[in-house]
């Protein structure tokens, strides 16, 4: 995100909103890489607090790890998107984007899509 000109805020992580390196986000990442979506790109990424984080910096807390509801979840919401093509999708992660950023800290990672 910062080669695209995306300014990270301090104590913030870069998180992938389709994951790049998990197995289970990989019909995910499929639909993306279709589309010419780089997968660390800006488009699918957004900042979140770290642990050091204590500004007011939104968003639920990045803690690295990520359990498979949450890129179950995302599969869902990237292949449904995917009926609708490139613009639906990237419709789709800006919509995950700020559901991600607009979470409570506290907000467990496996329940945070549960509402879309």
């Amino acid at each position: 995100m910062e080669k695209s000109g995306v300014t990270r805020p301090a104590n913030s992580a870069a998180h992938h909103i389709v994951g790049d390196t998990s197995k289970e986000a990989a019909p995910a990442r499929a639909i993306l890489a279709k589309y010419g979506i780089d997968v660390d790109s800006e488009l699918n990424g957004v900042f979140l607090p770290n642990r050091n984080n204590s500004d007011d910096l939104g968003g639920i807390l990045h803690n690295g790890k990520h359990p498979n509801t949450y890129f179950q979840k995302v599969n869902q919401l990237i292949q449904n998107a995917d009926l609708g093509g490139k613009q639906a999708v990237l419709d789709q992660l800006q919509t995950i984007r700020e559901t991600l950023q607009n979470a409570s800290r506290d907000m467990p990672w496996k329940s945070v899509l549960s509402e879309l």
